[in-house]
C-alpha cells in the first residue's frame, strides 16, 4: 500500500473521533456560554492558509521548515495561541510537521517511538493577550497544564496529508494538508444576557420605557411578545441612531402588530392599515390583483422575523413564513413601506 494512502487511512480513522476533542471538531456548535467557529480547508507547501474568525481574529496556517504552524492572530498580529503548552519542550501541538507522523528511522509511519501529537491537535488561545506584550510562560518545575475556562480552545483534525523526504535518515516534510478545525471561546456576559433576553417573552422595564416614551399609546396598545425575539434593533433609515422594533397587540381586538421607534423619537405602527396589501405573483413576476391580501393578515401567520440589509446598504426588517413567503419592511425616505420578496404558491416559488 502506498505510504501516503496508508497515512491518509490512519488519520481518517483518527478523525472519526475517539476523543472528546475530535467530536468537538466535527460538530462545533455554539453553547449558552461559548461561541464557536468551524473552518475547513487545505493548503499546499510554502503557502499560507488564512481565514477570518470574526471581526477581531484571523486563523492561519503559516509555513515552516517541516510543515505548518497554527496561529490565531488579532488585528495587531499578536498570536493569541502562544499560551498552548508545552512551553520548553517540543513538539508543540500547534506545530504540524511531517516527521511527527514517521518513526525515528523515517522508514514507516509513527508507531509511538517518536513522541509527537498526531491527527488531532488541541490548543488554547487567550483573547486577553490583545494589547499586551505577549505571554510569559510560568517558571519553576514544569507540571501538568490545564485549560483555563476563560481561554479559547481549538481542535484541528487532519483529514488528509502529503509527505515528502521519506528516505531513511531524513526528516519528513509535510507538503499538503487538508483539515477541519473548531474554535470555541467564552461569550461575554453581555452576550449571554442578550441571548437569554432574546428567548424570553418578558419585556424589560427599559424596553417598555423606550417604546412608550417614543409615543406608543399605552391605552390602546400593549407590548406583547407574540413572536421571538421580542425586540430587534437596526438602522433602517440610514442615519446614525438605531431604530428599535417590538411586537405589540391592539387591546381592543387583540390584533397583532409591530411598533418601530425611529431614532428614539418617532413611532410607526405596522399591521393596522388594511389598505396595505401584498400581491401574490404569477410565474412571470407580474402582480395578480385578484390575489392581494392585507399585511395585517400576513402578520397573523408570520413565523419569524429578523433584521437584514438590502442591496442599498440600509437595514430592513424581514417578516417570514417558513418555506412559504418573506416580506421586507423598509424606510423609503418618508415612511415605512413593504415589499413581497418571494412567495410559494402551490409548491412553486413566484
Amino acid at each position: 500500500m502506498p505510504m501516503r494512502l496508508l497515512l491518509v487511512l490512519c488519520f481518517s480513522l483518527l478523525g472519526m473521533g475517539l476523543t472528546n476533542g475530535a467530536a468537538l471538531a466535527l460538530t462545533c456548535e455554539p453553547s449558552i456560554q461559548r461561541n464557536a467557529k468551524s473552518i475547513q480547508g487545505e493548503v499546499v507547501g510554502g503557502k499560507v492558509f488564512s481565514q477570518r474568525v470574526n471581526s477581531l481574529w484571523v486563523f492561519s496556517l503559516e509555513p515552516a521548515l517541516y510543515g505548518w504552524d497554527i496561529r490565531l492572530r488579532d488585528g495587531n498580529g499578536m498570536d493569541l495561541s502562544q499560551i498552548t503548552p508545552p512551553f520548553r519542550t517540543v513538539p508543540n501541538p500547534r506545530q504540524i510537521y511531517g516527521w511527527h507522523f514517521r518513526n525515528a528511522a523515517n522508514t514507516d509511519k509513527n508507531s509511538g517511538d517518536v513522541n509527537a501529537p498526531q491527527g488531532l491537535r488541541l490548543f488554547q488561545f487567550s483573547p486577553s493577550l490583545t494589547g499586551t506584550g505577549g505571554f510569559r510562560p510560568p517558571t519553576g518545575v514544569p507540571g501538568p497544564e490545564t485549560a483555563d475556562r476563560d481561554n479559547g480552545r481549538g481542535a484541528l483534525t487532519v483529514l488528509d496529508m502529503g509527505l515528502t523526504d521519506l528516505e531513511p535518515g531524513q526528516k519528513a516534510r509535510m507538503n499538503y494538508l487538508k483539515f477541519q478545525i473548531c474554535l470555541t471561546w467564552p461569550k461575554k456576559q453581555e452576550q449571554i444576557i442578550e441571548q437569554q433576553n432574546s428567548k424570553s417573552p418578558v419585556y424589560l422595564d427599559e424596553e417598555r420605557e423606550t417604546m412608550y416614551g417614543c409615543g406608543l399609546d399605552s391605552k390602546s396598545y400593549e407590548l406583547s411578545a407574540w413572536i421571538l425575539p421580542r425586540w430587534i434593533s437596526g438602522n433602517m433609515d440610514g442615519h446614525d441612531a438605531l431604530d428599535e422594533i417590538a411586537a405589540i397587540t391592539r387591546k381592543s381586538d387583540g390584533r397583532k402588530g409591530i411598533a418601530i421607534c425611529r431614532a428614539g423619537t418617532w413611532i410607526s405602527l405596522i399591521g393596522y392599515d388594511h389598505k396595505a396589501q401584498i400581491p401574490l405573483r404569477t410565474n412571470d413576476g407580474e402582480p395578480r390583483t385578484e390575489k392581494y391580501f392585507s399585511l395585517a393578515q400576513y402578520l397573523e401567520r408570520m413565523e419569524y422575523w429578523k433584521m437584514d440589509q438590502s442591496d442599498k446598504g440600509k437595514d430592513r426588517l424581514i417578516l417570514g413564513r417558513r418555506e412559504k413567503a418573506e416580506v421586507a419592511i423598509y424606510w423609503d425616505g418618508k415612511q415605512f413601506s413593504h415589499e413581497l420578496l418571494w412567495v410559494v404558491v402551490e409548491g412553486e416559488t413566484k
